[in-house]
């Protein structure tokens, strides 16, 4: 069977129009294979972070709560290893939130600082049980602003 040169060059153009539709059809699907997978990849990471963060915010108002009730009748030492690890924590907590975080720690560790450096000694009972009390509500507000943080669902961006 003899070939002539329209019937080579329509068995080329069908060669080609497959390889091409093959070779975009692969294209179309590695982009949408690598787009799925930066997506899971994202909200794996946006998870961790989530976790993380949990874990710091916990152990920052633990200490919180440690250091105000280890103090209630006593003054802390401004060197002690406590108040250390609590800064420690509350530095922690700075470097990883987002602002509303920043703020609400920030307010929790000022009241919580001036009531567990406060002299007890010859001082009314009512000026420390407010002192307390305050410290106690800025740990509620932190505790409130970081589980509305950590509980928010992954957002594509």
């Amino acid at each position: 069977m003899e070939l002539t040169w329209l019937q080579v060059i329509d068995t080329a153009v069908k060669i080609g129009l497959g390889a091409l539709i093959s070779g975009g059809a692969t294209f179309f699907t590695l982009i949408k294979s690598q787009q799925h997978e930066d997506r899971k990849e994202a909200k794996a990471n946006f998870y961790r972070l989530q976790e993380e963060k949990k874990t710091k915010y916990v152990d920052l108002l633990a200490k919180s709560q440690e250091l105000i009730q280890q103090h209630l009748y006593s003054t802390c030492a401004p060197g002690s290893d406590s108040y250390g690890d609590y800064l420690r924590a509350f530095n922690e907590v700075q470097i990883i939130s987002s602002d509303p975080i920043r703020v609400a720690a920030f307010n929790m560790v000022s009241d919580v600082q001036a009531f567990i450096f406060l002299n007890k000694n010859n001082q009314e009972l009512e000026l420390v049980d407010r002192m307390v009390a305050s410290a106690r509500e800025k740990v509620s507000v932190f505790q409130k602003v970081a589980q509305q943080e950590v509980t928010k669902p992954y957002e594509k961006t």
